[in-house]
C-alpha cells in the first residue's frame, strides 16, 4: 500500500464530512410512522448503512427493519433515506448535531451487511458481516463489529474514531489510517494483511500469513498469529510481528 492510497482515504473522508454540513444526504426519504419516543421506517433491500452526525446505530442480522428511539423532538429531526443499496441516517437539512443533544438510537436489521460508514461523532455497533466487508470512519465516532466471516475486510479511518473487530475470519485484511484513530482486530483471524498508517493511529491484529506494512508518522502496528511482515516506514512508528 502507498502514500497515494492514504491520501485518497483522507480526501474521501473530508468529502463525506463536508457533505453533511453542506448538501445533506442523497437518496429517497423514508417517511416514518409512530409518535412520541419511537419511530418506525418502512424500508428494505439495502446492504450498506451510512451514519452522519451524533446519533448511535445498532446493526443486527435478520429480516429488514429500521426503528428509532429517543426524545420526541429529536426524532422529529431524524431523516432516513435509501440511496441505491445504502441506508443513510442523518438529520433534516444536513444538521450535524442539533443543539449538542446526545442523539437518538437507531436499530437497523437486515439479512446481510456489506458496508458501513460513520461521518461524525455517532457510534455504530454491528453484530456480524459475512463475505466482503467495507468499514470506514471519518470523525470521532466508533465502530464495533462482533464478527466478520470469510471475505476480505477493508477498514479505513480518517480522524479520531476507533474501530474494533472482536472475532471471525477474513481472507484478507486491508487497513488504512489517516489520523489518530485505532484499529483493534486481535480476535479476527486473517490470512494476509495490507496496512497503512499516516499519523498516530495504531493497529493491533492477528495475521497468519504475509503482511505489507507502510508507516508514516508515529503510529504503531502489532501483529500476532505468525505474520510474515514486510515493512516500510518514515517516522517514529514501529511494526512488531510475531
Amino acid at each position: 500500500m502507498t502514500r497515494f492510497r492514504i491520501a485518497l482515504v483522507a480526501t474521501a473522508a473530508l468529502s463525506l464530512s463536508a457533505c453533511n454540513f453542506a448538501n445533506g444526504m442523497s437518496g429517497d426519504i423514508v417517511q416514518p410512522s409512530g409518535q412520541g419516543a419511537t419511530r418506525s421506517f418502512p424500508v428494505a433491500d439495502f446492504t450498506g448503512v451510512s451514519l452522519r452526525g451524533a446519533d448511535d446505530v445498532e446493526v443486527r442480522t435478520g429480516a429488514f427493519s429500521v426503528t428509532a428511539e429517543g426524545d420526541s423532538a429529536l426524532l422529529d429531526r431524524l431523516e432516513i433515506r435509501k440511496d441505491g443499496n445504502t441506508l443513510r441516517i442523518g438529520r433534516k437539512d444536513g444538521e450535524w448535531n442539533w443543539g449538542g443533544d446526545k442523539g437518538a438510537k437507531i436499530i437497523v436489521t437486515l439479512p446481510a451487511l456489506a458496508s458501513a460508514d460513520i461521518a461524525g461523532s455517532g457510534d455504530m455497533t454491528i453484530d456480524q458481516a459475512k463475505g466482503d466487508f467495507d468499514g470506514a470512519i471519518a470523525g470521532s465516532g466508533n465502530m464495533t463489529i462482533a464478527a466478520l466471516a470469510g471475505g476480505k475486510a477493508d477498514l479505513a479511518i480518517a480522524g479520531a474514531g476507533d474501530m474494533t473487530v472482536s472475532g471471525g475470519t477474513s481472507s484478507a485484511l486491508d487497513i488504512s489510517i489517516a489520523g489518530s484513530g485505532n484499529v483493534t482486530a486481535t480476535g479476527l483471524k486473517s490470512a494476509k494483511a495490507d496496512i497503512s498508517i499516516a499519523g498516530s493511529g495504531n493497529v493491533r491484529a492477528q495475521v497468519n500469513g504475509p503482511a505489507d506494512i507502510s508507516l508514516i508518522g508515529s503510529g504503531d502496528v502489532e501483529l500476532t498469529g505468525g505474520a510474515k511482515c514486510s515493512v516500510s516506514k518514515m517516522g517514529s512508528g514501529d511494526a512488531r510481528c510475531s
